[in-house]
C-alpha cells in the first residue's frame, strides 16, 4: 500500500463501539502514571487501543504492516459478524461452524494483545532450534545458520507467531486448535438491562489451558456476558444473583487489564479498586484467593437458585 496504515489496533474498534456515549467516543479509565488516580476520559475509538506498528513485521532486508493485509481481512472483518450476532442472539442455540467462529474470534482477540505478543517472540529460543535442527540433519547448517541468524535479527516475531497461530487456527496443520476446545467447552450466556458490563483492553480474561482446565469470561457488550469452561460446573454462575454475576464479570474484564472503557463516567470507584488486579498476583492461588474474597464481600447467592 502507498500509505500503509501506522495506528494499529489490538482491541478492534468494532468491538469497542458497544460501549460508545455517542458516535465514535467511549469513556475511558486509566491510572496516571504520576499520581496513582483514574483519570475519566471520553475519547475517540479510533485513537484507543492502539499501538503504531503494532503489526509491523522488520527483518534485515526491509519490513511491511500485516495489519490491512492480515488482521482487517482474516480477523476483523468475520470477527465484526460474529460478534454482532453473538449481542442479538442465543449462542448457545447455534450450530457448530457459527459457534466455532466465535470461539476463533475470541481467541484471536487475545493472541493480537501486546503483552501475547511478546509472550510468543521466540527469539529466545531460537539457538535451541538451531541445534535441534541441525541434530536432526534436515537440511545443511549452512542454511539452517542462515535461516536462524536471519530471524534472529528481527525485532517482530511475535508478530510472525500470530499469524501462523492465526493460520493454525484455521487449518490445524501444526497443532490441535485452540478454538476448536473453546468451541467444545461448556458456555454460559447472561443478559442484563440496563447494560451494566464494562469493557477493558484486554476483553477475553482466561485462567488455564486451552486445551485443559479452561475459564475464559468476555463481555461483548455492555448488557451480555459470555463464560466458557471445561468444568460443567461453570452452571454456578446461574446461582448468582444476577447483580453480582456483572460485578464478578467486570471484575475478571479489569483482571489484567491497565485500561477500561464504559458507556459513562460512572464506574471510577470499582475500575480504582480492581483494575489490573491479577498484574501482581501472579500465583494461581493469590488470584483464587482474590476472587473468593470479592464473593465474600457481595450479597452473592440467589438463595431460590439454591434450593
Amino acid at each position: 500500500m502507498p500509505n500503509p496504515p501506522r495506528n494499529h489496533h489490538f482491541v478492534p474498534q468494532h468491538f469497542l463501539k458497544a460501549w460508545q456515549h455517542e458516535n465514535g467516543r467511549i469513556y475511558r479509565y486509566r491510572r496516571l502514571p504520576s499520581s496513582g488516580a483514574i483519570e475519566i476520559k471520553s475519547v475517540a475509538i479510533k485513537h484507543t487501543a492502539s499501538i503504531q506498528d503494532l503489526y509491523r513485521l522488520d527483518f534485515a532486508d526491509g519490513g511491511f504492516e500485516v495489519e490491512s493485509s492480515f488482521i482487517t481481512p482474516m480477523i476483523d472483518e468475520a470477527g465484526h459478524k460474529i460478534i454482532e450476532k453473538a449481542r442479538g442472539s442465543s449462542v448457545q442455540d447455534w450450530e457448530l461452524g457459527d459457534r466455532r467462529q466465535l470461539a476463533n474470534t475470541l481467541t484471536l482477540m487475545e493472541a493480537r494483545h501486546p503483552d501475547i505478543l511478546k509472550a510468543m517472540d521466540v527469539r529466545q529460543e531460537l539457538e535451541l532450534f538451531r541445534k535441534e535442527m541441525k541434530d536432526g540433519q534436515r537440511s545443511s547448517h549452512r542454511s539452517i545458520d542462515e535461516v536462524i541468524d536471519y530471524l534472529k535479527a528481527s525485532s517482530s516475531l511475535g508478530v510472525l507467531s500470530l499469524l501462523l497461530l492465526a493460520q493454525n487456527e484455521q487449518v490445524p496443520l501444526i497443532d490441535e486448535a485452540f478454538s476448536d476446545c473453546l468451541a467444545a467447552a461448556n458456555m454460559r450466556e447472561y443478559s442484563w438491562e440496563p447494560p451494566c458490563l464494562l469493557a477493558s483492553d484486554y476483553p477475553p480474561s482466561r485462567w488455564g489451558h486451552y486445551l485443559k482446565d479452561l475459564l475464559l469470561i468476555i463481555a461483548i457488550a455492555p448488557g451480555k456476558g459470555l463464560v466458557y469452561s471445561s468444568d460443567p460446573n461453570v452452571t454456578v454462575y446461574d446461582r448468582l444473583k444476577p447483580h453480582t454475576r456483572a460485578r464478578l464479570i467486570n471484575l475478571y474484564t479489569l483482571a489484567k487489564a491497565r485500561t477500561a472503557y464504559y458507556i459513562d463516567d460512572t464506574q471510577g470507584e470499582f475500575v480504582d479498586t480492581h483494575l489490573g488486579w491479577a498484574n501482581d498476583r501472579t500465583t494461581l492461588k493469590e488470584q483464587q484467593e482474590y476472587v473468593t474474597n470479592f464473593l465474600m464481600g457481595e450479597d452473592a447467592w440467589d438463595l431460590e437458585c439454591l434450593d
